[in-house]
């Protein structure tokens, strides 16, 4: 029995460790670090409504670039763009919320 409850504790605190971990929507991805000049929100093709689903392209506002949808998952995208901009360097996105368009980080690129 006391196996059984110890057992049950264990399982319960390494789920809530897990649970509480600083890992992004997309898993394994941490934000590291805010992103500088982008637009508060990046639009997407005429025709087409923010959802859950990540759209691909998106476009700035500002300049009409265009950011290319490279992997997501959980209502956000991480998203490059055509020229290195708003702080990003080689090797790293810029995560978007597909459910507004608004910027939340920049995360390290993953898959290369």
């Amino acid at each position: 029995m006391k196996t059984k409850v110890i057992t049950f504790t264990c399982v319960i605190l390494v789920s809530i460790l897990l649970g509480c971990g600083t890992t992004g929507p997309i898993e394994g991805e941490s934000i590291i670090r805010t992103a500088t000049n982008t637009p508060e929100r990046f639009e997407i093709p005429s025709g087409t409504t923010w959802d859950e689903t990540c759209k691909n392209p998106i476009i700035d506002p500002m300049d009409g670039a265009e950011l290319i949808l490279v992997e997501s998952g959980g209502g956000f995208g991480n998203y490059r763009p055509v020229r290195l901009k708003y702080g990003l360097t080689r090797g790293e996105l810029l995560r978007i919320n597909c459910r507004t368009g608004a910027v939340v980080g920049i995360v390290k690129e993953t898959k290369q």
